[in-house]
């Protein structure tokens, strides 16, 4: 039998080799054939990643009449949120739409589904002061970012009660005027800030309790974002009013909400980070953004590993199989998750290596 000197591949990483040896027996009929697996190691850096770092952020503001301290308070912690975007440095787009967005349904000249850039703040309609940044889509390089965020975000209060923040996030991302935010390949956060039920429908009566069913708009989001090409690359997170306790705080400056049922329903099947209306918004918002980078921080393997030879550096660092501060791997879909403090940054170099648990032919 001829055997093949694999000593100098075992030193070559970041390729897939495979040594065949066949055997052939003379005088026999049938021959017989064996494998030696070496490691497969797959090297990603960002750029190189099937599930990109590019992160999409598409907030759906409530611009109803009760949410005026809610929007200041998101305002004055996003720095919170931001700070992990920042220090990382992930290639982020954040836009903000509202949740009459939902109009463009009823209303094909609607044009409630674009991206604002700031909102008519009062103090009545028609006497409105306008406020603008004229930034439509922030990113990692928009030249005073806080400032251009806090404008963008404060929508005012003067949009309609019947809000439908499902079917507004859902029209927002279709309108083809909002084409310079979407990158197919990134991944889609939407982050929802509302105190009230959504009334997402078919029908335009004021908060219709016919409702499309919430698994529809799970299914819409796998769709947009490709799921058969991607996985799982979008989340869907939510700010809103969680308990009969939250609700009694919030209505105590003379505005009436309900609790939700269908919006934190949407975060669990997608996968997103919940928070209470009545909480820290700092803790809150670095929460949410923790999970949207967690959630995002996926690397595909080429192939199905050996999990118990799965070796993982970022920058040639060791990093532990560690549900809290490590990686976790997913048989599901081949890829490796990273959690905690060793959640990567978006330049980083990253090393997995592994034996292949079947043979590639």
């Amino acid at each position: 039998m001829k055997t093949l000197n694999t000593q100098k591949y075992l030193n070559t990483p970041n390729v897939i080799i495979i040594s065949l040896v066949v055997a052939l027996i003379a005088g026999c009929s049938k021959g017989t054939t064996s494998y030696s697996l070496l490691t497969d190691a797959d090297d990603y850096k960002q750029q190189a990643v099937l599930i990109p770092k590019k992160i999409d952020i598409l907030w759906v503001i409530d611009n109803s009449g009760s949410m005026e301290t809610s929007q200041t308070e998101l305002a004055s912690n996003f720095q919170a949120f931001i700070n992990s975007f920042q220090d990382k440095k992930y290639d982020f787009r954040m836009a903000v739409i509202t949740t009459d967005a939902y109009k463009k349904q009823f209303n094909v000249n609607s044009t409630k589904a674009k991206i604002r850039d700031g909102a008519c703040v009062g103090p009545t309609v028609g006497t409105c002061v306008e406020q603008h940044s004229g930034v439509f889509v922030i990113d990692k390089n928009t030249p005073n970012l806080t400032s251009v965020f806090t404008t963008n975000i404060t929508q005012g209060i003067l949009g309609d009660g019947d809000e439908r923040a499902l079917e507004s996030f859902r029209q927002g991302l279709l309108e083809t005027d909002n084409s310079a935010f979407r990158r197919e390949e990134a991944f889609l956060a939407v982050i929802i800030v509302s105190d009230e039920e959504d009334f997402s429908g078919p029908n335009s009566g004021f908060e219709d309790p016919n409702t499309y069913p919430v698994q529809d708009y799970v299914d819409f989001l796998k769709d947009f974002t490709k799921f058969d090409t991607y996985g799982q690359n979008f989340s869907v997170s939510a700010i809103y009013t969680d308990s009969a306790s939250c609700k009694a705080t919030l209505d105590a400056d003379g505005f009436s909400r309900r609790i939700s049922t269908r919006l934190p329903d949407l975060v669990e099947k997608s996968g997103g980070a919940k928070a209470s209306l009545c909480e820290n918004f700092g803790t809150s918002l670095e929460m949410i953004s923790d999970v949207i980078i967690q959630t995002a921080s996926v690397f595909k393997l080429s192939r199905e590993p050996d999990v118990s030879t799965i070796s993982v550096k970022v920058d040639g660092n060791i990093i532990p199989k560690d549900p809290a501060n490590g990686w976790t791997y997913n048989a599901a879909n081949w890829t490796i998750q990273f959690h905690g403090t060793s959640k990567p940054a978006a330049d980083a170099n990253i090393q997995i290596d592994f034996y292949p648990k079947s043979i590639k032919l």
